[in-house]
């Protein structure tokens, strides 16, 4: 994460590595478990299944659940490059760890951003790179893989992109795959800032609309009327049937794209603004209020500030809502398994600082993944 002001702190959303630097720790070590375990750093609900000084985020399911997936920093590396790194379903030793993406190896920075498999294999990801220091991406692209081999993967989408008749989009969020030949994310804008003249930098990420790129027709992504300053998108029951969520709004929409028939899955009311959501099944994961407001900004117009919030999971069935233990975090961003009695979910430590008169409550910069059972 990256400072807004002392009570206002959110996620920093990659648009190149080379911000990631700028993350810290966060956390008091856990014994190092044996090597090539299969067992969690801590095993406590919910289980912590990472332990980074930098950041992880993104968390996917491999799609049969043999794995989880998701994007790592690697503070370590000279270029502190965010990598893709593969766990076991239950956590324990990395199985896989990628971060070169560019011939010039440790001379660049690389990031593997919001990784997703599809059901054939292929891995789609957003691909920044920039040069060690720097604050900006000079090449930022959608790609895709025949595997989990990120550094062979083929360049499908270049980011920025401007749909006709509509805003340039700086950023990508929600990366999933819709069918084996679209890829369907929110696409937005990605800009960064200070917000005074010694503050770090501040990496603002926030929705316009849902966009589809078609991977055989080499065409801009177009955008899905009616979900104007989106802010998540999921699949359904089929390629059809996609929902999404809207910044400052506490609804989560169904809809089916052929029709453009549209109707609220859920609303969470008085439980906050809901966002990042996820379908499997018959049940449906979002995040839900936590630190996170939707305003008008001067400069960006309507901007969506996000630190995390408490991960609910809805029966859709019986319109049951169950608000899982927020405990001493916040979340982003969770991922039901493909049995749907699992998920995974960015988790940010709240940090207490002693002030007079009262303490004043931050929330850490870098994530660790965490592994909650379903209700």
């Amino acid at each position: 994460m990256v400072t807004r002001s002392p009570k206002d702190l959110r996620p920093l959303a990659v648009v190149g590595s080379a911000l990631l630097a700028l993350a810290c720790g966060h956390t008091d070590p856990f014994s190092t478990p044996p090597f090539t375990t299969d067992q969690p750093f801590d095993p406590t609900p919910p289980v912590q299944l990472t332990l980074n000084q930098g950041a992880d985020r993104s968390p996917s399911w491999l799609p049969d659940g043999s794995g989880i997936i998701y994007s790592s920093q690697q503070l370590g590396r000279p270029d502190t490059d965010v990598c893709l790194a593969e766990l076991p379903p239950t956590g324990g030793s990395q199985r896989r760890l990628v971060c070169d993406l560019s011939r010039l190896g440790s001379d660049t920075n690389n990031a593997i951003e919001s990784p997703v498999v599809a059901a054939d294999g292929r891995l789609a990801f957003l691909k920044a790179t920039s040069s060690i220091g720097g604050t900006n991406p000079s090449r930022e692209r959608l790609a895709v893989a025949p595997g989990l081999d990120a550094a062979n993967a083929t360049e499908v989408q270049a980011v920025p992109y401007t749909p006709p008749g509509e805003p340039a989009r700086s950023g990508v969020q929600a990366l999933r795959w819709l069918d084996p030949t679209h890829l369907i994310f929110v696409g937005g804008l990605a800009a960064i800032r200070r917000a005074c003249a010694f503050c770090v930098l501040d990496t603002i990420a926030t929705g316009f609309k849902v966009d589809i790129l078609d991977l055989a027709g080499g065409t801009v992504p177009s955008p899905l009327a009616g979900t104007e300053q989106a802010s998540g998108v999921a699949l359904g029951q089929s390629a059809d049937e996609i929902y999404f969520t809207l910044s400052g709004d506490t609804r989560v929409y169904r809809r089916a794209i052929s029709t453009g028939e549209t109707a609220v899955a859920h609303d969470f009311g008085s439980a906050g603004i809901a966002r990042d959501v996820h379908v499997v099944g018959g049940k449906l994961a979002a995040v839900v209020g936590g630190r996170v407001s939707f305003s008008v900004d001067s400069l960006l117009g309507p901007v969506q500030w996000d630190s995390g919030g408490v991960v609910h999971v809805v029966d859709l069935a019986t319109d049951a809502d169950v608000a899982l233990a927020p405990g001493s975090r916040l979340y982003r961003r969770p991922a039901l398994a493909p049995g749907a009695d699992q998920l995974v979910v960015e988790g940010y430590p709240l940090i207490i600082t002693p002030t007079f008169p009262t303490p004043d409550t931050t929330v850490s910069r870098s994530g660790d993944i965490f592994l909650f059972t379903t209700p």
